[in-house]
């Protein structure tokens, strides 16, 4: 007879694991910070001047959505780690890499934004972060069916924002060219 040596085994299918340092109370704890950064983001939300327009939606719409998804999703993650239906594991050397090289990417876009404008650096933004950070492969003709999707969503994006929201973004060439010199 060999001796048992997994520690969940003498605890119920389905039963969480909440020892002192365990991951799943580790994920409890960052769940719960994050619960009250979403509190937090939401209060600033609605601090916000209500600048509605004729149609009701004004700079204080998008901000106030995120707020709640953010709440939402975050309540949601804090039930299922207290049912035990999340699988809580280590983080690896090669997520910590992905993590960083997402922050450099973020940091390289923040700087861009400003220089090359809000459409050139999104798509440029999120084809880089798909390829390193998400390892998508790409052959020459997704690579240009991705480069579409992304510039539509930039392009859309941009009109919701500057346009529609007349929330400023930073102008580049395709942003004048397409809108017409923001005359619309």
């Amino acid at each position: 007879m060999s001796a048992n040596t997994d520690p969940t085994a003498s605890r119920p299918v389905g039963e969480p694991h909440h020892e002192p340092g365990s991951r799943t109370t580790s994920a409890m704890v960052s769940s719960i910070v994050l619960g009250f950064l979403a509190i937090f983001y939401l209060i600033n939300a609605f601090l916000l001047p209500d600048a509605a327009g004729e149609d009701g939606i004004g700079p204080k719409t998008f901000p106030l959505v995120v707020g709640v998804v953010l709440f939402c999703t975050t309540a949601l993650g804090i039930i299922a780690i207290l049912r035990g239906s999340v699988d809580v594991r280590p983080v690896g050397g090669q997520e910590i890499l992905r993590v960083a090289c997402c922050i450099v990417l973020f940091g390289l876009y923040a700087a861009s934004i400003f220089l090359i404008g809000f459409v050139e650096a999104s798509v440029i933004f999120s084809m880089l972060v798909s390829m390193t950070v998400f390892g998508v492969r790409l052959s020459a003709a997704r690579a240009v069916g991705l480069f579409v999707i992304n510039l539509v969503i930039a392009m859309v994006l941009f009109l919701v924002f500057d346009v529609w929201l007349n929330v400023l973004l930073p102008v580049g060439w395709l942003e004048y060219w397409v809108f017409g010199g923001l005359e619309l």
